[in-house]
């Protein structure tokens, strides 16, 4: 802006002085007033109101001081002033203002680039003109000067053709300035030269002839040939050739004039014209060349949209016929006689049969060139059209356009033929494939729901709808969160990520919750099925109710914990409690007692009034001891009639309270009972936490001993240590027998007896169960029933098993010299299952003597199993893992005997010596001991009779189909060297009742590690 506001200074001050120099001494006006034109330019070539505002400032200070300078009244050189300053605003206002803008913010560039342009800059120019010619006449008339209309019509042709002369060429110039290349200018300087001359010759000394038109003509055919710069060039040239000959030299008819205003204004009019002339005449063949120049082009873009619409209509598949109302084919391309046939003229039913879809016959009044000839327009009717090619019947979709040849009706019919059969057949196999996935979706037996992005739902299952209580109608439609209000947020997390990774499969899980008030707990998978149109993604959801198996998982969870027939805690839940209060003792000292608890004459109950009768009495014995607790204190049952309490803040004296209460009490309540349940009564061994500490010795083992002393002093009674301190003579007793326990786990006081089992098809032995003994101090081996109920009441019955253990092992690997098929079986104490040191101890014993674990029978007691099924069945499928057979010992001794062949990993059931020893006399004996055969010969399982005692019961056993015998009939529990001289001398085994082995039977051994 500065350098074109300096410019721009410069110019109008150069001017200002040619102006003055122009000055008539008869007037006292300038002849030509440049100023005025440069005024307009400026004010056109400003950029911004503040331009616009110097401009103006600038050329009404010039103005008005150099007329005050050259001795103008103040009044009269403002007034001069303002007609000077108005060629700045009026004609941009004119030019470039926009009625919507004010107009010295509107910055579009003004241009002499059409005619349009050019009325508006001469209209522009009148206003300016006129506006300045009333303030400087009005500025005049308060001067001495006279002002007449001579004198205002010179001010009006000398500022009009200043204003013309000066700034139309600038404005034709800025808008097509880089359009003139050399080459334009070098053809226009010989006409630039021949004007010049001509000029002289018309206005040159002495030159009186009437030729001023030549120069006109001369102009107008500049303003034909060259392009507008040079043609508006011309013009100046032509116009400043003429003012300074005539005024320099006074040559010329104008020279002649004698009035100096006639003069004046005719070589005014005549600048003008020299100007305009060309610029006009330009500007109009620029229009008329670009004009021609768009029809060329619309022309040329007509000829090629034609040739490619004839290109297009000639090659492309579907068929182009256009007829008449006399069924007249006027045009039609190469596909059209795929249905008209090659050569047709006509459109006629001879030569296209119009069918419906069904093959009927279609109506003329249906017939698409018949509804077109009506001034129709059809869109893909369909109609079933025969194909001259191949003979075949098609489905095709005919678009009829009607066509005026004027104003009148129809009277041609454009026909769009499209075979369409293969699209038909394409879609009708979509909606075939979409009624089956509806059909999938709504018969799916798990719920099934299509969402939007939003989770708003747009397809749902019977199944799901039925899972929340709704009809499929109330479902769609829904915010999917809403079927559960109270987990909403979690459903829209949930779907947020499914967006967030769409094409992953989502997996998740929910509660719905029913119209009816009960919850569902399901399972979600969904995807984000993705499509082109992001708009048309959407999310699947599968829903699979698991609330009967999360019913059937916390009823585990239950079961785990609690007692299944009393619903009390049980054995695990019991011991898990102990400890943590055990754990509390140690940190803030021994606090509270511990009482067992043990039915008394129980198991006359079961015998005769039945295993039912016994658990009804169970039941209501544990409601009776639970009711005669705190609530803060702890009852469970740890098996059969067997109950433990925890009194976490009894001392002594609580505890002896506690003990002889629930004595009399259930004393009493099963003296109110019928049968054998009046002589059931209770034993209770009782012992405070500080009193085993004092002892050093596990609370539970003492109280489990205390127990045994009011058991054996008569039962119905409690038993309590003696709070001075003094053991009682028979816990004393039992206390010793676990000091002999531990000593002999360390000094190997312990010693395996081997019993031999017979396979009773080949007669020979194939078995032998390892027993334990304890020797004492004479060296006579004490038997189990001595001291293991001891072990397991102290805790050391892992420790005893892992004894046993290492040396069955070691006795298998021995035993392997005389027979190497030979297999050991070993019996595990209830409080060994699951024990991770003793699972251990077995790989690495097994391990060390190189004995492989499928030469192994591990036996498990039917009683111990019950304690923990989960924990029994998990300790199962980690030995058959290994390759270890597993036996259920003393089969049908318990009360949950067909539970535990459902729920337990097993290979072997060993029959309780109970129902076979008495099998030979009692028909009792033998029904039984047939159905757990049949049971087990049904689950593919062996059977071993214990307690094979006589010949009789061992042909019993044989005819019933047992697969081995095991008793003091086949053969006693011996030391291993007896064993070995009696049962594998020679490596035979082969079995009489004499006990020797045949010389060339193989063996195996089944090695049972019972402790009793």
């Amino acid at each position: 802006m500065i350098t074109r506001t300096a410019l721009f200074v410069v110019a109008f001050t150069a001017s200002v002085v040619v102006g003055r120099a122009t000055i008539l001494p008869e007037t006292g006006l300038a002849l030509f007033w440049p100023p005025a034109g440069v005024a307009v330019l400026w004010g056109l070539y400003a950029a911004s109101r503040r331009e616009v505002n110097i401009a103006t400032g600038f050329v009404f200070l010039v103005a008005a001081v150099g007329n005050g300078w050259t001795g103008m009244p103040v009044t009269t050189a403002f007034f001069l002033g303002l007609a000077n300053a108005v060629f700045v605003v009026a004609v941009r206002a004119v030019m470039v203002g926009d009625p919507a803008r004010r107009w010295w913010h509107d910055l579009r560039p003004a241009a002499l680039s059409s005619l349009t342009d050019i009325y508006r800059f001469l209209a522009a120019s009148a206003v300016a003109v006129t506006l300045s010619t009333i303030l400087g006449m009005t500025g005049l008339a308060l001067s001495t000067t006279d002002v007449t209309w001579e004198t205002t019509l010179s001010w009006v042709v000398r500022n009009g053709a200043a204003v013309v002369v000066i700034s139309a060429p600038g404005l034709a110039v800025r808008g097509t300035a880089l359009r003139s290349s050399g080459r334009a200018l070098l053809r226009a300087a010989p006409l630039f030269a021949f004007t010049v001359a001509l000029l002289w010759v018309v206005f040159g000394p002495g030159r009186t002839l009437p030729l001023s038109f030549l120069p006109l003509a001369l102009l107008f055919w500049a303003g034909l040939r060259l392009p507008l710069p040079l043609a508006a060039a011309e013009g100046v040239l032509g116009a400043f050739t003429t003012l300074y000959l005539v005024r320099g030299f006074g040559g010329g008819q104008f020279g002649t004039i004698d009035d100096p205003l006639a003069f004046a204004v005719t070589l005014q009019s005549y600048m003008l014209l020299a100007v305009g002339l060309p610029v006009v005449v330009a500007t109009v063949q620029r229009e008329r060349d670009g004009l021609l120049g768009e029809l060329a082009r619309a022309a040329r873009y007509s000829g090629t949209q034609a040739d490619d619409l004839r290109v297009i209509t000639e090659t492309i598949p579907d068929a182009v016929v256009v007829i008449d109302r006399a069924g007249a084919v006027l045009l039609h391309n190469d596909a059209a006689g795929q249905w008209l046939g090659d050569g047709e003229s006509f459109f006629e039913p001879t030569t296209f049969v119009a069918r419906r879809p069904d093959g009927s016959v279609m109506p003329d009044d249906e017939q698409p060139s018949v509804r077109a000839l009506a001034g129709e327009n059809v869109r893909g009717s369909l109609v079933l059209s025969e194909d001259r090619y191949s003979g075949e019947h098609r489905l095709v979709a005919i678009d009829a356009v009607p066509m005026h040849g004027g104003d009148g009706p129809v009277d041609r019919v454009l026909l769009v033929f499209h075979d369409v059969s293969d699209e038909q057949a394409r879609l009708h196999a979509l909606e075939a494939e979409r009624q089956r996935t509806e059909r999938l979706i709504s018969d799916a037996p798990h719920g099934v729901a299509v969402l939007d992005l939003r989770g708003r739902v747009l397809q749902v299952n019977d199944s799901l709808a039925a899972l929340a209580g709704r009809t499929v109608e109330d479902v769609v439609g829904m915010d999917f969160g809403d079927l559960s209000p109270t987990h909403r947020d979690k459903m829209s997390v949930y779907l947020q990520r499914a967006v967030a990774f769409p094409g992953e499969l989502l997996v998740g899980d929910w509660t719905i919750e029913s119209l009816d008030g009960t919850d569902a707990h399901v399972s979600l998978t969904s995807r984000v099925l993705s499509s082109p149109d992001e708009d048309d993604e959407v999310i699947l959801v599968n829903v699979v109710d698991f609330s009967e198996r999360r019913r059937y998982e916390e009823r585990l969870t239950y079961l785990a914990d609690h007692d299944a027939l009393t619903a009390m805690p049980n054995r695990r839940r019991f011991d898990e409690t102990l400890e943590e209060h055990l754990r509390l003792c140690a940190r803030r000292g021994p606090s509270g007692a511990l009482l067992l608890l043990d039915l008394d004459n129980f198991k006359e109950v079961n015998d005769t009034m039945g295993h039912t009768a016994g658990d009804e009495l169970i039941v209501s014995i544990s409601t009776v001891v639970r009711d005669s607790l705190r609530g803060g204190d702890l009852v469970a049952r740890l098996g059969g009639d067997e109950f433990a309490v925890l009194l976490p803040d009894a001392d002594q004296a609580g505890a002896e309270a506690v003990a002889r209460m629930l004595v009399e009490r259930v004393r009493a309540h099963c003296q109110s009972l019928d049968g054998a349940k009046r002589r059931v009564t209770v034993s209770v061994g009782a012992v405070t936490f500080a009193a085993a500490a004092q002892q050093a010795v596990d609370p539970l083992a003492l109280a489990d001993m205390l127990l045994y002393d009011a058991k054996e002093a008569g039962r119905n009674q409690h038993a309590v240590l003696d709070p001075s301190g003094t053991e009682q003579p028979r816990s004393g007793a039992r206390l010793e027998w676990m000091a002999r326990i531990e000593s002999a786990i360390e000094n190997d006081a312990f010693e395996l007896y081997l019993q031999p089992i017979l396979d009773v098809r080949s007669n020979r032995i194939v078995a032998a169960e390892a027993l334990l003994r304890l020797v004492d101090r004479e060296g006579q081996p004490v038997s189990p029933g001595r001291f293991v109920h001891v072990a397991e009441r102290a805790g050391l019955a892992p420790e005893l098993d892992k004894w046993v253990i290492r040396h069955a092992v070691a006795t298998l690997s021995r035993l392997h010299e005389y027979a190497p098929e030979l297999v050991l079986e070993v019996n595990l104490s209830g409080h060994s299952i699951g024990d991770e040191s003793v699972e251990r101890e077995f790989v690495e014993a097994l391990h060390r003597h190189g004995v492989a674990p499928h030469k192994f029978v591990v036996e498990a007691t039917e009683t111990a199993a019950v304690a923990d099924v989960p924990a029994a069945r998990a300790f199962s499928q980690r030995l058959g893992a290994m390759g270890t057979r597993v036996a259920i010992d003393d089969f049908g001794a318990g009360f949950g005997s067909f539970y535990y062949l459902k729920h337990l990993p097993f290979d072997i059931v060993k029959i309780d010596g109970e129902f076979v020893a008495g099998a030979h006399t009692s028909a009792v004996d033998r029904a039984i001991l047939r159905s757990i055969v049949g049971v087990a010969r049904n689950l593919g399982k062996e059977t071993v009779a214990e307690f094979v005692a006589e010949a009789a019961v061992l042909d019993v056993v044989r005819e019933l189909g047992v697969d081995y015998a095991q008793g003091y009939y086949i053969g006693e529990p011996v030391p291993f060297d007896t064993f070995v001289s009696r049962h594998l001398d020679g490596g035979t085994s082969s079995w009489t009742t004499s006990g020797s082995l045949a010389a060339d039977s193989p063996s195996a051994l089944l090695v049972g590690g019972d402790l009793a």
